[in-house]
């Protein structure tokens, strides 16, 4: 819940698209986004570092995710969106959009959320509180790569058929400091989207990882039916098999 005695309950987020966006925490624990309610999920990650999901939208299906520092007075909003495209109606765009918040006493911060490298070069394992686990390779600081652990479904499954053409398994990828120790990383499933087509609904997904601890919270957004609800995730460092570092991928130039 967002402590109303340590913040204000409505907040102005000053986008560097010029434009302000009105977002504010009612009681009952839902959002007020641009003057319309929503449910979602919230959790702090460390100290003032909030990570917040809703779905404003149901049809086409948006979904809006916030880093919310008040700490540094900064914000990063993801925006995804399913359905704009006619060709593909699983695929999912991705936006990303920084800015600061105003807060009493403190001028604008001259710095952003920004790009970068921090996690290129290394594997991790990631085993999900609902019991799955599986590799991500950081390839470069463009795009990652999947290693699969385990099957998803029955070998002559739709899911198994498809996913026997995606075999390069490489995505494009976003990875955003946060702060020193925080990464903000998320993916669409772009090329899985393209190559196997809609036996898979395409996702994507957003999470804070924290690079010591490799702790991790995130959302999930593109399974149809799903609302937006948080992950979290436990990692550990693992060494790359031959060639899932190679920079070069069958998908991407």
């Amino acid at each position: 819940m967002w402590n109303f005695d340590r913040y204000p309950a409505r907040l102005t987020l000053c986008m560097d698209d010029g434009g302000d966006r009105s977002l504010a925490f009612l009681p009952d624990g839902r959002f007020r986004w641009e003057g319309k309610d929503c449910e979602g999920q919230m959790t702090e990650f460390g100290e003032e570092l909030f990570f917040l999901t809703f779905d404003p939208e149901a049809a086409p299906r948006v979904n809006l995710t916030l880093v919310l520092d008040m700490a540094l007075g900064l914000v990063t909003l993801v925006t995804c969106r399913q359905g704009v495209n006619p060709r593909r109606p699983t695929y999912i765009s991705t936006e990303l959009l920084p800015g600061y918040i105003p807060l009493p006493g403190r001028e604008e911060p001259e710095k952003r959320h920004g790009f970068t490298d921090a996690l290129k070069g290394k594997c991790v394992k990631w085993s999900y509180d609902w019991g799955f686990s599986i590799v991500h390779v950081y390839v470069t600081e463009r795009y990652y790569r999947i290693r699969l652990l385990q099957k998803l479904g029955e070998a002559d499954s739709p899911y198994e058929l498809a996913m026997r053409n995606y075999t390069d398994r490489t995505e494009p990828a976003y990875y955003l400091r946060i702060r020193p120790d925080v990464v903000l990383f998320g993916f669409t499933e772009d090329n899985m989207d393209r190559v196997t087509g809609p036996e898979i609904a395409c996702s994507s997904r957003a999470q804070l990882i924290r690079i010591s601890t490799l702790e991790t919270v995130g959302r999930g957004f593109g399974t149809p039916g799903t609302r937006p609800e948080l992950f979290r995730a436990r990692g550990e460092y693992v060494e790359p098999l031959p060639g899932e570092l190679d920079p070069g991928s069958a998908y991407l130039i």
